[in-house]
């Protein structure tokens, strides 16, 4: 039997039941015990945390390792939960049992771009406590659960330890309270791992559902208010692709992409964010158009340097003749309880839309081999296969252009570059005259070779320059030289 425990939030509502583990009430009577031997000797280590908007100091105690819990809700491997959907089911319906509490060991120990591979943070973190101990303790309910120290445990155990020291929080703490600790102390500058990036957002998510203000979690979360709205449109972003994502496999399975299948790509949906940020205002259509076409190349795991390649006009451009038909412009939509109508997406950014679903859908199918037949699973292969193909040539293609304009305007930068320089040269010959400590012939050297500079790119400008005398810059290099109109 589950033991069950009243606990008030931060804002005083005593409402909220939080389940324990079934030794909860066991564990409770050690986590008393200890603490009364520990107030009988004297000897009391505590750690601070921020509880309640006020420092608190938590008594320290030991405790048998295999006593205390995994949290199930630590938002350290939120994301990663839903690479084994069978045992993360488990996870929700007995959080504390066997089963799942040996999938949150595996998810903790597990690299968060590939769950599958030990973390090598995991392993520095095994090997620092080998070679010197537990430095902090972790942080635990009074049913023993682990509220901060949930890798340290899974570490420790690792190394066959059987004593973790931890921290014990009031008898009074809530789920609120707990959610606000977790995340002031992970982002404590000392801390030795960084909640991966799909989890940071879930975490951010987790504080806005609850109705915590804006401004409230960006200070908690020691961020730009520019910031939080950017990861709260990317786990938006994100989500969407994944519903898009959906289709039915075998035995009524549902497949779809995951977070963890974007946890890599934070640079890429970074940039996208303000790549689109810029156009949304003057070109909504062409904002949407840049996100579809850069979604596709994230599915087929392009790089951040890559999708820079990717504009508004990409496909277009380069990949016409691979993206289907347009389909049929939506009707205009009117507003709820308004005669106002929208206008629907164009019949260009519709089909955009169709392609990438096609895209989101083939790539949950090839990520769920074990749902779909073997007929489906080679379809959505090879579907991506040629998608894939098709955009290495396309953004070959892109590189090859933005370097030929690179080429080109690489001259105006530098011209650009060289009167700035001018500008600086200028005002410390101000500042020297005007000091008295100013000597032309100070600058002749220098000025020679500057008309050397000079004449060298009139003699190549001027070559191919046609009706020079009609563009002031053109005109002035002409007589700043004194090249003849015929000068080769």
């Amino acid at each position: 039997m589950i033991s069950e425990h009243t606990s008030a939030t931060t804002n005083g509502d005593t409402s909220v039941i939080l389940p324990g583990p079934a030794n909860a009430v066991d564990v409770q009577n050690v986590v008393e015990l200890r603490l009364d031997a520990l107030d009988k000797s004297g000897l009391l280590e505590t750690l601070s945390i921020e509880y309640r908007d006020r420092p608190l100091p938590l008594p320290v105690i030991q405790m048998p390792i295999n006593l205390l819990t995994y949290n199930p809700n630590t938002h350290r491997i939120r994301a990663q939960r839903a690479l084994d959907p069978e045992r993360d089911r488990a996870l929700e319906m007995d959080p504390y049992g066997q089963t799942a509490q040996k999938y949150l060991h595996d998810l903790l120990m597990g690299s968060p771009t590939d769950p599958g591979k030990t973390d090598p943070s995991f392993d520095a973190l095994k090997e620092d406590l080998r070679e010197h101990g537990q430095n902090e303790p972790g942080i635990i309910t009074r049913s023993g659960v682990l509220i901060n120290g949930n890798t340290r445990r899974a570490a420790l155990k690792e190394l066959g330890s059987e004593n973790i020291r931890v921290a014990v929080l009031p008898k009074d703490a809530g789920l609120d309270d707990i959610q606000g600790i977790e995340l002031a102390l992970q982002l404590r500058k000392d801390h030795r791992r960084d909640y991966s990036f799909m989890n940071l957002l879930l975490a951010i998510d987790e504080r806005v559902a609850s109705g915590h203000p804006p401004v409230k979690i960006q200070r908690a979360f020691r961020m730009k208010a520019a910031t939080f709205e950017r990861n709260v449109w990317i786990l938006q972003f994100v989500r969407e692709a994944i519903e898009r994502s959906r289709s039915a496999g075998t035995a009524g399975a549902e497949l779809s992409m995951r977070l963890i299948d974007f946890e890599s790509d934070q640079g890429q949906l970074e940039e996208l964010y303000r790549a689109w940020n810029v156009l949304k205002a003057n070109s909504p259509d062409q904002a949407e158009a840049l996100k579809e076409q850069r979604l596709a190349a994230m599915v087929l795991d392009k790089s951040k340097t890559d999708l820079r390649l990717i504009d508004a006009d990409f496909t277009r451009k380069y990949l016409k003749r691979i993206v289907p038909d347009i389909v049929a412009t939506a009707a205009p939509k009117a507003i709820p309880g308004t005669s106002i109508t929208t206008s629907p997406p164009s019949a260009e950014l519709e089909k955009l839309k169709s392609w990438t679903t096609s895209i989101l859908k083939a790539k949950a199918t090839e990520l769920s081999p074990a749902l779909v037949t073997p007929e489906k699973l080679a379809e959505a292969s090879k579907e991506l296969k040629n998608i894939d193909e098709a955009f290495d040539s396309a953004l070959d293609k892109a590189g090859k252009n933005s370097r030929v304009t690179k080429r080109r305007y690489a001259a105006v930068e530098r011209l650009t570059d060289a009167a700035e320089s001018l500008d600086l040269a200028a005002s410390a010959v101000a500042e020297a005259r005007a000091t008295a400590n100013f000597d032309a012939d100070d600058l002749d050297d220098a000025l020679s070779q500057l008309q050397v500079s000079i004449t060298k790119l009139a003699q190549l400008v001027l070559r191919s320059a046609e009706k020079a005398q009609d563009r002031p810059g053109l005109a002035w290099l002409r007589g700043a030289t004194t090249l003849k109109d015929d000068a080769s």
